[in-house]
């Protein structure tokens, strides 16, 4: 049998005749990437020539069939060390070899690599010419990508592919490694920003539980994992990820978070979840600005005075102050996404530390409405407005990979509240009793807590303190006592109680009683706060500060009149001018979409889903979530008001409509003249 009759010289022959005769090639790694014809040959000199030049004998008797490899080796009869690259008549990658059979071994060589399903087994067939070059002092490494001319991104993102498991994990994340298309980071630090901006310094429990690792504890893997989602598609250090989210942890002890991930069995899904959050809060944004919430003063957060109001109102037990500061540091971290530890109130104890993590336990609907209410309130004077208090991305980001944590999703509500409320069973107990941890039942106690017990005892003035607070919710009384003038006495035969009960709920909303017979002193007509907050465009703490109250009353006024407040928040200045600046040179078509930060990236990711058939194919093969694709697409139909997509039916695949083969066409063109 002589090497023209080998099987894998004939396959490689017919792929290459195959590629000179299309204008593009959709073989292997290109059947989802595909490229065009000069630049995919360029990608198989490029293989062969790195095999033919650096490849041992020992390396080819793993991938050519022996009698080609007695070929190739009878070009050259001087004797051959055994691991020692082989030897050719010209230095390949610059001339086309002068024997066949060297040309052969090149071109099966590349196209076992090459012809593989994905970029990621691509990689698995190329690793073996990186660790023999590096074995042999060659410098391969993810910044000295150089294939020659007019190779092809997929040919890079195969060497990454390969490269992946010898780099450092937060190498990794900035490659993408792992993902459909692993690519260099970018310089651009906007993405960062906007991260940053949306980002808590402790991750969200709904994403760091599923993440949880032995030897991690949650207080050192939130803020780490935060950190973390910075480093993707970025060349941000350890440090300056550290920095922007004010992380409690440095760059070393975030890179040893990273070490302990990587040892795990389940790593690859790790990674890949990194960069599918990082992914999701870049095109989703998050509703809350934590750059301004960990700017925020707290000092005035839950004060011991509005604690017990608010245990009066719910029947919570434990008024004294450590209760409150232990509900103060609770309520600190999830405002500002900062640890509870660097609260001013926090005491620096073990003991005190457990308490703030175990006072879920104590919740119930009403306490956790109240302290929400607290948090809307205090946010309020803060000068905050159009926010959550609290916000959690879908876990559902994270579905189908394999991760080491608990989900918390697959734990019944009924029964965590049935164990949780059982008496003298502790959080410990309770998280044996479900199979799964104590950080778990301590963040679903949290988020779901259970309804209030029946209360016994209650006094016939605490049952109507109770029903006549239920009637009167402070803008109702208000609404009533000072604006509508009537009397307490009069207030209180309305809802069926005694002047003394209204009288306590009014001085427990802090509204200033009147003597008998004068009226209140301060009322805001609409007329007037219109002209000077809408006309005007005075602030809110500006105009409370001239009609001597507060902030937050001024809100309510404008409520109450029906004049909508200014919006806060959104992209960061810097990243909206530059967004600016590139929509300024695009086409007129396409700007709406490039005045947006992430334009660029969004139709980018448009024109690649165009190709496939459904979106739910498009995303899993650009390795991005179904729902961010979906976001991204729905978002650029609505800044360019129309649609692009035909959605896919039963038997019928999707497909652009006419205005979106338009802006594809726009984009491919301008992107051809290079994005600025």
């Amino acid at each position: 049998m002589t090497f023209d009759a080998d099987h894998s010289v004939v396959r490689a022959q017919q792929i290459i005749n195959a590629v000179i005769e299309s204008e593009t090639a959709a073989f292997g790694v290109y059947r989802l990437h595909s490229q065009p014809r000069i630049n995919v040959l360029s990608d198989i000199r490029a293989v062969a020539g790195r095999i033919l030049a650096y490849a041992t004998t020992e390396d080819l008797k793993a991938i050519i069939a022996p009698e080609l490899l007695v070929a190739h080796q009878s070009v050259d009869e001087r004797p051959s060390r055994r691991y020692a690259p082989a030897q050719t008549d010209a230095k390949p990658g610059l001339a086309a070899p002068a024997r066949a059979a060297t040309a052969a071994v090149g071109a099966v060589g590349a196209m076992g690599v090459l012809n593989s399903n994905d970029v990621s087994a691509a990689g698995d067939s190329l690793r073996w010419l990186i660790i023999s070059s590096r074995d042999r002092g060659s410098a391969v490494s993810a910044t000295n990508i150089a294939w020659g001319k007019n190779t092809t991104p997929v040919l890079s993102a195969v060497q990454l592919a390969a490269l992946g498991p010898l780099l450092k994990p937060s190498d990794q994340l900035r490659h993408r490694v792992g993902t459909a298309l692993p690519n260099r980071p970018t310089a651009d630090k906007r993405r960062a920003e906007v991260l940053a901006e949306g980002l808590p310094t402790m991750l969200w429990r709904a994403w760091s539980l599923r993440m949880a690792i032995p030897g991690s504890h949650q207080r050192q893997l939130r803020p780490a994992l935060s950190s973390a989602l910075l480093l993707v598609n970025s060349r941000l250090n350890l440090d300056e990820a550290a920095t922007m989210i004010d992380c409690p942890l440095d760059g070393h002890a975030v890179s040893r978070v990273l070490q302990l991930l990587e040892k795990q069995a389940q790593w690859d899904g790790l990674r890949l979840g990194l960069i599918r959050m990082a992914d999701y809060l870049v095109d989703c944004r998050s509703p809350i600005d934590y750059r301004r919430r960990r700017q925020l003063d707290y000092s005035m957060l839950l004060p011991d005075k509005v604690w017990t109001q608010i245990c009066r109102d719910t029947g919570t037990p434990g008024v004294r102050s450590i209760r409150a500061r232990i509900a103060r540091c609770l309520l600190f971290e999830r405002l500002s996404g900062l640890p509870a530890s660097a609260s001013s109130m926090f005491a620096d104890s073990n003991a005190f530390r457990t308490q703030v993590a175990d006072f879920p336990r104590y919740l119930t609907t009403e306490l956790h409405q109240a302290l929400d209410k607290h948090a809307q309130e205090f946010l309020a004077d803060q000068g905050v407005s159009g926010e959550p208090s609290a916000w959690e991305p879908p876990a559902a980001v994270l579905d189908g990979l394999d991760l080491p944590g608990d989900d918390p999703g697959k734990v019944k509500i009924k029964h965590l509240h049935r164990a949780a409320t059982t008496d003298g069973i502790k959080m410990g107990a309770t998280a044996k009793l479900l199979n799964t941890s104590l950080d778990t039942v301590r963040y679903l106690l949290e988020i779901h807590p259970p309804p209030p017990p029946v209360r016994s005892g209650t006094t016939p003035y605490n049952r109507a303190y109770v029903t006549a607070k239920a009637a009167l919710p402070r803008e109702r009384l208000l609404e009533l006592y000072e604006r509508q003038h009537m009397s307490l006495r009069d207030i209180a035969e309305s809802v069926g109680v005694s002047r003394q009960v209204v009288g306590r709920i009014a001085r427990d909303y802090d509204l200033a009683l009147r003597e008998p017979g004068l009226k209140a002193r301060t009322i805001i007509e609409r007329d007037w706060l219109h002209d000077q907050y809408v006309n005007k465009r005075r602030t809110l703490p500006d105009l409370a500060k001239e009609t001597g109250m507060s902030t937050a009353n001024m809100a309510r006024w404008a409520k109450t009149h029906g004049i909508p407040l200014r919006a806060r928040g959104g992209p960061s200045h810097s990243s909206a001018m530059a967004a600016a600046d590139d929509a300024a040179d695009a086409p007129e078509l396409l700007r709406p979409v490039l005045a947006g930060v992430g334009g660029r990236e969004r139709l980018e990711r448009f024109v690649a889903a165009s190709s496939f058939s459904t979106l739910t194919a498009a995303a899993e093969n650009l390795g991005i979530h179904q729902f961010t694709l979906v976001n991204q697409i729905n978002r650029i139909e609505r800044e360019l008001a129309t649609k692009l997509f035909i959605r896919a039916e039963r038997g019928r695949p999707m497909e652009l409509t006419d205005d979106g083969q338009r802006v594809v066409a726009a984009i491919r063109s301008y992107r051809d003249g290079g994005w600025p």
